[in-house]
């Protein structure tokens, strides 16, 4: 009778062993998984504190870039510091595309992703608003400024003088990123 019940021991001892080590890589698996999202949550925390810092450094750029070059602006020095400020917007155009690669690494953190942190999906969310009234504004001052070199292009052509000034170009215009149908930053 013993020898009866020993296969089945046996069997059992096996399907317990088969049965621990399913869990086992359930459980190894779980957690590498947690690992996973926690390290894509940091990552998401660490790109958009990046994200935030050159938002700012854009939102300074543009401020200094009223006060000290747009607001300054008239006929009689527009030809002579011409270079000054396509320099200036040079510059400014830089910001943008810097916080654009900082949102396209958002981008492919954030898509279709649901975090177990609200802190994290709240800047997931929030990103693409900010992106679009940067791009937004960004396009806003350009055509503010194009609109003001038109103007005086026609002034100069109509005194006679040959001093005119090229507009500034660039391939952004408005965007409408987060999808709601509202362009975020655009002003006109």
């Amino acid at each position: 009778m013993k020898f009866k019940s020993l296969p089945f021991w046996m069997f059992a001892l096996g399907l317990l062993l088969i049965l621990s080590g399913c869990v086992s890589i359930f459980i190894m698996d779980l957690k590498k998984d947690q690992a996973t999202v926690l390290n894509r949550m940091d990552d998401v925390s660490n790109t958009f504190e990046e994200f935030s810092t050159e938002v700012s450094l854009y939102e300074e750029q543009r401020d200094l870039l009223y006060t000290e070059v747009l607001s300054n602006l008239y006929y009689d020095s527009l030809f002579a510091q011409d270079k000054i400020v396509k320099n200036r917007l040079s510059n400014y155009e830089a910001i943008v595309d810097e916080i654009s690669k900082k949102n396209n690494t958002l981008d492919k953190l954030c898509s279709d992703v649901y975090y177990p942190d609200s802190v994290v999906n709240n800047k997931c969310s929030n990103y693409k608003s900010i992106y679009e009234q940067v791009v937004n504004y960004f396009v806003t001052d350009i055509k503010f400024y194009n609109k003001n070199i038109t103007k005086y292009n026609e002034y100069v052509k109509n005194s006679g003088s040959t001093n005119t000034v090229s507009l500034y170009k660039t391939n952004k215009d408005y965007i409408d990123y987060n999808g709601d149908n509202v362009y975020d930053g655009k002003e006109e």
